[in-house]
């Protein structure tokens, strides 16, 4: 068999049938160019770190913490003390316990006065917009929690729909409020949390009403989630747990 092969002299090269190979000129690297390929590695390497601490954060430690509030909210008891609502003075004045069944069973966490992240949001979880009213008065009961880190209390809030309620448990009533509607606004909207609230489809006076609050999306909070509910009925709580609720989360 005859060799085609020859020495490559030039960037044009002939074989032995006359067939004519143009060879494509070599190009020299770019000055740097193992620079900037180290840099791309880097950059390439750190953001599937960031990436894993994400998912360390919303996985991992916001379920760990997430429980901690939870068992904190279910084990807070009479001899701790809910604050009276009437006496409701300090930052951090925990008055009430709330359950939310669409965002599981064994969802409850505590509500205190103000939302400063520490120590309301970060640990206790639920805080209370001081300028607002508190349940079951007329007005706007409104409330803030982190939907992700620290728990990310209202995590679900994206997922409530017509038909659902929730409970807020005090010192001597139980307040029951169904759902209205959910929307998404930017965080100069503040006239959301109004006695009538904006932005509310047939918000009237002399409603009672109760205004949950997060920032969304998860971790870019460019944005906040509000959702609207209006006081259905009260409960003394000399009477135990709602029925509606016992039938979902058990007695305590």
């Amino acid at each position: 068999m005859r060799s085609t092969s020859s020495s490559r002299v030039s960037d044009i090269q002939e074989l032995p049938d006359g067939t004519r190979i143009i060879w494509a000129p070599i190009v020299k690297p770019k000055p740097y160019a193992f620079l900037t390929q180290v840099l791309g590695e880097v950059l390439l390497t750190a953001g599937v770190i960031l990436m894993l601490f994400v998912g360390y954060k919303t996985l991992f430690q916001d379920s760990l913490v997430g429980n901690q509030q939870s068992e904190f909210a279910k084990n807070f008891t009479e001899r701790d003390g809910f604050v009276p609502l009437d006496e409701v003075t300090k930052e951090a004045d925990i008055f009430g316990r709330m359950y939310v069944p669409r965002f599981g069973e064994s969802w409850t966490r505590l509500i205190a006065e103000g939302t400063r992240w520490h120590p309301v949001l970060n640990e206790i979880g639920i805080g209370h917009y001081s300028n607002t009213v508190m349940p079951g008065e007329v007005g706007n009961f409104a409330i803030a929690a982190h939907r992700g880190g620290f728990g990310g209390a209202f995590r679900d809030i994206d997922k409530l729909t017509i038909g659902d309620r929730v409970y807020i448990e005090t010192k001597e009533t139980w307040f029951i409020y169904k759902f209205l509607e959910t929307e998404v606004v930017l965080p100069t909207d503040v006239g959301v949390i109004d006695s009538v609230p904006e932005k509310l489809d047939g918000a009237t006076y002399g409603s009672r009403y109760l205004t949950m609050t997060s920032c969304t999306p998860i971790f870019i909070n460019t944005e906040r989630i509000i959702s609207w509910f209006e006081l259905e009925r009260t409960q003394n709580t000399a009477a135990g747990m709602p029925r509606d609720l016992k039938i979902v989360v058990g007695s305590k």
